[in-house]
């Protein structure tokens, strides 16, 4: 079987797709064309969750969210990947289905992306939903400055902290939703691609910042910030073509890499590494031992370790 999108059939590797993924499926096996895991949307000691490894549809037997429950192939990428829908889709899209033929009609269907798309920007009105605060972030360790900043707001029907994404500029392109309950997250269906733009860099530029530290979530680059340390975050782990283009383009000349300290973070690392380096002064910030990410760094301690950094060198050198 293939994932349909836009009415075409794609014969996606859906395995494939999922490998970079892998630690969000704790308990994972594999039994004929399913991978059953505890479900990567929530914490869980019971595997509750599979998806079929043919068409990519997924159950979540244990949601409470209707929304949550079941779903297709687009909107768990879109979820593990940490993108909006349409640019999963996309990603698929230009991955799979590059040219193919219609010989009933004799024609070639070439797929391009979307790029005439008006360029949207939220309004205030379209916060005014939200101009509530949850404790949430501040018990997380980000201050009620740093949230005030970044116009952080709350869904109180949803129940989700409410990040504002802001252009290079400081415009509002998207609001992403993040559960308190879980780990679900999503977008405004209408919003920006957020991968077209990095978290915090309007802030970089504005104060014409030349050291940052990288991340890849919204709250680590929040915390970095509550300890007056500059921070952008790139959304997920990984770097398209056009934050790296933003981030070449900003001000920032050394680029402190910290990365979550998981098989991901340290693809991410990588990657950045290979891209970056001869470009940007590059340093790591190691995650200490039984940490996950930056977040997770007492502030008691968080000085001295954004203070132990390692200068990165070409492997030739």
């Amino acid at each position: 079987m293939a994932v349909l999108i836009n009415e075409q059939e794609l014969e996606v590797d859906i395995a494939e797709e999922l490998e970079p993924y892998i630690d969000s499926f704790p308990k994972y096996r594999t039994r004929g064309n399913k991978l059953q895991s505890c479900s990567p949307f929530r914490e869980e000691n019971k595997p509750s969750f599979a998806v079929n490894l043919e068409d990519g549809t997924w159950i979540d037997s244990g949601a409470y969210d209707e929304d949550w429950r079941k779903g297709n192939f687009i909107k768990l990428l879109s979820f593990l990947m940490g993108v909006t829908y349409d640019e999963a889709k996309d990603y698929l899209l230009e991955k799979y289905r590059t040219i193919y033929s219609d010989m009933d009609n004799f024609k070639l269907d070439i797929w391009l992306p979307e790029l005439d798309k008006p360029y949207r920007t939220v309004s205030k009105d379209e916060l005014d939903p939200y101009l509530y605060r949850n404790p949430y972030l501040s018990n997380r360790g980000i201050t009620e400055k740093v949230q005030r900043a970044f116009k952080i707001g709350y869904d109180i029907e949803k129940q989700a902290i409410v990040f504002c994404w802001f252009d290079k500029d400081g415009q509002i392109i998207n609001l992403k939703f993040r559960s308190i309950n879980d780990k679900r997250f999503w977008y405004l269906e209408d919003g920006q691609p957020i991968k077209q733009h990095i978290y915090g860099l309007h802030f970089i530029i504005k104060g014409n910042v030349k050291r940052a530290y990288a991340v890849e979530s919204e709250t680590d680059a929040l915390y970095l910030w509550s300890h007056g340390i500059p921070a952008i975050a790139f959304g997920s782990a990984s770097m398209s073509n056009a934050q790296e283009k933003l981030l070449i383009n900003s001000p920032i000349e050394e680029l402190v890499i910290a990365t979550d300290n998981d098989n991901a973070g340290y693809r991410f690392r990588k990657d950045l590494e290979r891209r970056l380096m001869g470009v940007l002064d590059l340093y790591l910030l190691p995650i200490p031992y039984g940490l996950k990410d930056v977040n997770d760094i007492s502030p008691n301690i968080i000085k001295e370790v954004t203070g132990t950094v390692e200068r990165l060198v070409p492997s030739f050198l």
